[in-house]
């Protein structure tokens, strides 16, 4: 996450005066932030629920939503979302008390250096771990869509360790004479190839993994035996690969030509299902939990496994009814399980005496509620089986689907340690538990940078750099934000947060006026080539306390012959809230002037329009952030579309930034948005040059 981005912060502090400090500190810091103070532990589960969350910071002393209480909830909800404690006690005490309960540090009040270096190092270590399970959800996407390639595959294909077949396709089942994989999985290899060949082929197996040759296969011919005991002549291609993370060789037959009718019957839905309850098996079941995992991350929501266990199953069960009674009661578990499925639920026969239970889209509280009537209803029902009357209950472990899950089997496993769980809690069984993670397995990199920005700017390395702002409603403006850029050897750099950051404001005052002086005057030469050109000039915080410079400005204007209307100057919301006498002053000069004033980050903090009371703007560049969650994240439009109207309703027009894809236009000309900027419209330019017809 690069120190630009706006943290979504969730905060809680009984001193609501002690929680806008810490966000204005933040802006102070170049930290932008979307800030929630959170006043009670129910309004923390939902804001928890509803959206994503990057980080909370939150007083260790807090009575209305204890510390304790806040880190338990995003345990429960398995979200990812680290918590830094602020304390008024010193020393390693408070910090050894806030890592018990899972907090990521504790820090003293006011060590605000310490508070910056402490989120730049969790929003870095974030980035990492969402980036991780990206990585972690496409790596098992693609092995699954290896596993079902080489299911479905028409040639032979077998996979052996250390001589045993560890995976076998149906059709090299087929071939051989069996009935099914199963009954030569986890078999030697060399106990399928007739006994006088059986010495030679182990030395050349030995010798194909000891080559570790994974590019070229090499060939192998040899004499097997059938199921039924017939020789069966084999020319097969053997090479050294990995499969299931696991070093061994892969052995492939090539298909005959008469197989493919029969291989692709192979896959109909048959496979797919348990052939005694008719309820998906447990092998598909996984791919299926694989698929509603990365939609869940995707659609940024919550979902819920349920493993469900039949309790005391060999004696309720079997020493009852029999094996002729625990396949009809097999058969009558899975109709009541089918008869509770909510709309997109999913279930299927995990072993002998359990089941799984898929809800894509659910709460904790929700899925506890739905699990308790659901025992409710095993314990109630009277089944029949063998001839016998049974009554049975059942246990189970219920998991969450968040965008902090990994794999399908990551989260069977949590749901089989909740079963557990439940077991321990409950010895006698029906009951049920969530599984919560264990809370104790959970330089700032700027510096560098900012010492070549400053370098850069001792050496004038500075050019400009225009992007187009396009009006949405047909205004026929031909706006661009002036950006300014250092140049450092092959990189370029924005300097204006390093500058701001280090403090230096004489420095940041000098390069505004040096950025306001060469774009007016490349104006003044568009102008002169009948192009009625606007400027969107970004102003410091040091140049809104520089009380000469509107001043200056007058005199450039008129030096330049550059009507004032058509320059915007554009400041941070953070600056305005941080500096409102003096962002009320400016901004009334200027527009005294002609100029008009525009807010960028609007939307940040805990109350944006609070500062609009006090300082009239003419336009407000929403903060990117809003647009991330809709375009790239796909949450919900309505946060964006408020915003949108709101500002409408202040008679404040609204610039959308960070425009990368068309599917965007649609909301964003409903909710009445003035203008658009990001990449579609352009990337920014050397030059002024963007075909404004096109509006």
């Amino acid at each position: 996450m690069s120190s630009n981005d706006t943290i979504r912060l969730l905060l809680i502090h009984d001193t609501p005066s002690e929680a806008q400090r810490l966000v204005s500190m933040l802006h102070n810091a170049g930290r932008p932030n979307r800030a929630q103070h959170v006043a009670s532990a129910e309004a923390l589960v939902k804001l928890l629920q509803d959206k994503t969350w990057d980080l909370l910071i939150a007083a260790d002393t807090s009575e209305k939503v204890p510390p304790a209480v806040a880190l338990r909830t995003i345990s429960k909800l398995q979200k990812d979302v680290p918590v830094v404690l602020l304390s008024e006690r010193s020393g390693s005490q408070p910090v050894v008390e806030g890592l018990k309960v899972g907090a990521r540090d504790v820090v003293t009040v006011d060590e605000d250096q310490h508070l910056l270096l402490v989120i730049q190092r969790e929003m870095i270590a974030l980035e990492n771990r969402r980036k991780a399970r990206l990585h972690d959800r496409r790596y098992h996407a693609t092995l699954q869509r290896a596993k079902e390639l080489l299911d479905s595959s028409k040639d032979a294909i077998a996979y052996v360790s250390d001589g045993l077949i560890v995976y076998a396709n149906d059709s090299f089942a087929e071939r051989f004479g069996y009935s099914s994989n199963d009954d030569i999985e986890y078999q030697p290899l060399i106990d399928m190839l007739t006994e006088g060949e059986q010495e030679d082929a182990r030395d050349f197996l030995k010798q194909c993994a000891i080559d570790n040759n994974e590019v070229e296969a090499q060939e192998w011919k040899f004499t097997a035996k059938t199921a039924s005991g017939s020789p069966l002549p084999i020319r097969a291609e053997v090479l050294s690969t990995v499969y299931d993370e696991e070093r061994c060789l892969q052995v492939r037959i090539a298909a005959r030509g008469g197989d493919t009718e029969q291989l692709e019957a192979q896959l109909s839905d048959i496979k797919n299902r348990d052939p005694l309850t008719g309820l998906y098996n447990r092998q598909y079941f996984l791919q299926l939990l694989d698929k509603a995992i990365a939609a869940t991350a995707g659609a940024q929501r919550t979902g819920g496994l349920m493993y469900i266990e039949i309790d005391r199953f060999e004696e309720t069960v079997e020493k009852t009814v029999g094996v002729a009674g625990v396949d009809a009661l097999q058969k009558k578990m899975a109709e009541l399980l089918q008869s509770s499925l909510r709309r997109g639920d999913l279930v299927a026969r995990y072993g002998e005496e359990s089941f799984c239970l898929l809800m894509p889209e659910t709460t904790p509280d929700s899925a506890e509620q739905r699990t308790r009537e659901l025992l409710q209803k095993i314990s109630d029902t009277i089944f029949e089986a063998g001839g016998k009357t049974l009554h049975i209950t059942a246990s189970v472990g219920i998991s969450l689907l968040s965008e902090a899950s990994g794999a399908a089997q990551k989260v069977l496993d949590q749901a089989l340690q909740a079963h557990e769980l439940a077991l321990q809690q409950q010895e006698k069984g029906n009951g049920f538990a969530l599984y919560e993670p264990d809370t104790d397995q959970q330089g700032d990199a700027d510096t560098y940078h900012r010492a070549r920005v400053l370098q850069a700017l001792e050496d004038g390395n500075m050019k400009l750099l225009y992007q187009p702002i396009l009006s949405l409603q047909g205004s026929g403006e031909q706006i661009y934000e002036v950006l300014v850029r250092l140049v450092d050897g092959k990189e370029e750099l924005a300097p204006v947060a390093f500058l701001e950051a280090l403090g230096e404001a004489s420095l940041a005052t000098k390069m505004d006026r040096w950025v306001i002086l060469n774009a007016i005057k490349a104006a003044s030469a568009q102008r002169a080539g009948g192009k009625n050109v606007s400027l969107l000039l970004h102003i410091t915080s040091a140049s809104l306390l520089d009380t000469g410079l509107p001043a200056w400005l007058g005199v450039a204007f008129k030096a330049a012959k550059v009507p004032p209307k058509g320059v915007v100057f554009q400041l941070r919301q953070e600056d305005i809230d941080s500096n409102l006498h003096a962002a009320r002053d400016f901004t009334r000069q200027v527009q005294e002037l002609g100029c008009r004033v525009s807010v960028c980050h609007f939307g940040t903090g805990l109350n944006p329009f609070k500062a609009l009371e006090h300082v009239k703007v003419d336009i407000a560049k929403v903060d990117p952030s809003f647009v991330r969650e809709v375009q790239d994240e796909g949450e919900s439009s309505e946060t964006l579309a408020n915003l949108v109207r709101q500002l409408g309703e202040a008679d404040t027009r609204v610039i959308v930034p960070h425009i990368e894809q068309a599917s965007m236009l649609p909301t964003l000309w409903q909710t009445g948005t003035d203008y658009i900027q990001g990449y579609y419209v352009q990337a920014p330019a050397e030059e002024m040059d963007f075909d404004f017809s096109l509006d």
